[in-house]
């Protein structure tokens, strides 16, 4: 099997053509999972990403301000307005190799068995049930190392605020993140420097190109090409112009098409592509911002 390769087209000329038995959309946790497991099965994968490719040792060594303008979407300053006077909340998306996930704080927990019985009884999703889903919960936490904080990281204000909770009649568990020797250092938003938070860009995508997969960075897909009702590749622009502007053209033909650009701009590309009801695709989104608490 020969492995595959990153490819930064910032710096590419011209038009651009590549044709693959799949393309994924994206390069974060949902991109990188995908294309790690096909490109493992022995089929041919492009993944296509619109940020850079910044290594670990790049972002460790970044300012908050060199991060926030190199590896996150619109200088993080992207936000959802409330409904029926609720505050607007910030939406925070990473722009990078990696996605997200290298901008997240680690922390991994399981989606809920009530939302999992949610989807098996009102959505109809019969293979999503808790019993179904252990299996491939417990991979993902093994390839990304999830694990409990331990207590010698918690801070006074953690211990206190269990206490309170336990007053309370709450239970408190550790959180759960995916990190292997974190020190404590709080630079987790702005990509771990030390290499301790197992985001996709370090867990999953180097599995992917070893197997084959090809990962091409500052790739902007535009809108996936479609024959009948069958997808069978994508059109967009290169970001190689100055300033990272869109320049020249690429197109990417392939069997099979998957869509891993995040809950926000999946069905901003349906929509784009003609493809499903503008009345019904993303219009179930729901967001699940973080907040500090002081008191």
């Amino acid at each position: 099997m020969t492995a595959g390769a990153y490819h930064s087209m910032r710096d590419h000329q011209g038009p651009l053509a590549l044709s693959a038995d799949v393309v994924v959309i994206g390069s974060g946790a949902g991109g990188a999972v995908v294309a790690k497991e096909l490109a493992e099965s022995g089929q041919s994968v492009i993944v296509l990403e619109e940020g850079a490719r910044v290594t670990q040792k790049e972002y460790g060594a970044f300012r908050p301000s060199e991060s926030l303008r190199h590896m996150w979407r619109d200088g993080a300053l992207t936000i959802a307005m409330g409904l029926g006077g609720t505050p607007a909340v910030n939406v925070t998306m990473g722009k990078a190799v990696g996605g997200s996930s290298v901008l997240t704080g680690g922390v991994c927990f399981r989606i809920p068995e009530a939302v999992l019985d949610e989807w098996t009884t009102e959505l109809g999703l019969r293979d999503y049930d808790a019993k179904a889903m252990e299996p491939f919960f417990e991979r993902v936490e093994e390839a990304t190392h999830v694990e409990e904080v331990p207590a010698s990281m918690q801070s006074r204000s953690s211990v206190l605020f269990g206490l309170g909770a336990e007053k309370l009649g709450l239970s408190v568990e550790p959180m759960r993140r995916n990190t292997e020797g974190c020190n404590g250092c709080g630079r987790c938003n702005f990509g771990c420097p030390h290499g301790a938070k197992r985001s996709v860009d370090l867990s999953y995508l180097p599995k992917a190109v070893r197997d084959g997969a090809d990962v091409y960075s500052h790739c902007r897909v535009d809108r996936i090409v479609m024959k009948g009702r069958r997808a069978v590749g994508v059109r967009g622009r290169l970001l190689n112009r100055r300033g990272g502007r869109p320049g020249d053209r690429f197109e990417v033909h392939a069997k099979r098409v998957v869509v891993a650009c995040g809950a926000w701009h999946t069905p901003t590309l349906l929509i784009r592509s003609g493809i499903g009801s503008r009345r019904h695709v993303g219009r179930n989104m729901t967001l699940h911002p973080g907040f500090r608490m002081l008191a």
